[in-house]
């Protein structure tokens, strides 16, 4: 049975979760599409499908349970969308395994450099590879990927973290100059900024707190990046005019360092 009944076009969201991605799906839900909702953890899943679901209507939102780290979860997952939903017009790869507290090389483990690694990068790959055919088949597909500051220049303990950023940003442009005249775009967002999120944001809130920074927790939205108005950008990506493709954007509030470029 179709678990896309009013045949929407699809969007994959892939390491969805509170935040960023579960931002992206509902901007996109908004606008007519159908999610598929791809991490490993079935509760925050079940959580993000029935919230949207309850605000735009049954058959808006599945999700599957994916392993990031083992390429046959990746492809068994977009294998079920295909067959239940239909093909991938739009995926975003909004997966990021990091450390809130920072490790130098020497403290890091080998594991958990793989095991980074593999989600910011390995997973990334299984899940172009997946959805691409369908897209060259029509000659159209959008494939966003979610950066950081870690893309662009080595951050002192974060030795698991930049290197696969590092490899998602070229990925992205490999893409582009493979696929571009195909019809395929391909771009990558730079998160140069802490995002309101229970994960860093939160950390950003209470650390101010204890300082009795309030004019910054007055000010919310000028010192930490929004989900929501995030989302307008991958938003404002997907539906470029093809005579003015962007393939690299970077973001940040209003009063946020410029870190990415220092």
């Amino acid at each position: 049975m179709s678990l896309n009944p009013a045949n929407r076009p699809v969007i994959a969201v892939v390491g969805a979760g509170p935040g960023i991605g579960e931002a992206v799906a509902r901007r996109f839900v908004v606008e007519g599409y159908s999610v598929a909702l791809l991490a490993r953890t079935e509760d925050k899943l079940q959580t993000m499908k029935q919230g949207i679901e309850a605000d735009y209507g049954k058959g808006t939102a599945n999700y599957y349970i994916t392993d990031l780290r083992i390429e046959e979860s990746v492809l068994a997952s977009f294998q079920k969308i295909k067959t239940e939903m239909g093909p991938v017009d739009v995926l975003v790869y909004n997966a990021g395994a990091r450390r809130v507290n920072g490790k130098m090389i020497l403290d890091t483990t080998s594991e958990e450099f793989e095991n980074f690694t593999k989600i910011n990068l390995f997973g990334a790959f299984w899940s172009t590879k997946c959805v691409l055919p369908d897209m060259l088949a029509k000659q159209k597909g959008t494939i966003l990927f979610t950066g950081a500051t870690g893309a662009l220049r080595g951050v002192p303990g974060l030795a698991s973290f930049s290197p696969g950023k590092f490899g998602l940003r070229s990925l992205c442009q490999i893409i582009t100059r493979e696929y571009q005249p195909q019809g395929i775009h391909a771009a990558f967002i730079i998160v140069d900024a802490p995002v309101d999120g229970k994960l860093i944001g939160g950390v950003r809130r209470r650390q101010w707190a204890r300082e009795g920074a309030q004019e910054k927790l007055d000010d919310i939205d000028a010192y930490l990046l929004q989900p929501e108005d995030l989302a307008e950008t991958y938003w404002f990506l997907h539906t470029q005019k093809r005579s003015a493709w962007t393939h690299e954007i970077d973001v940040r509030p209003q009063k946020e360092g410029m870190f990415s470029k220092l």
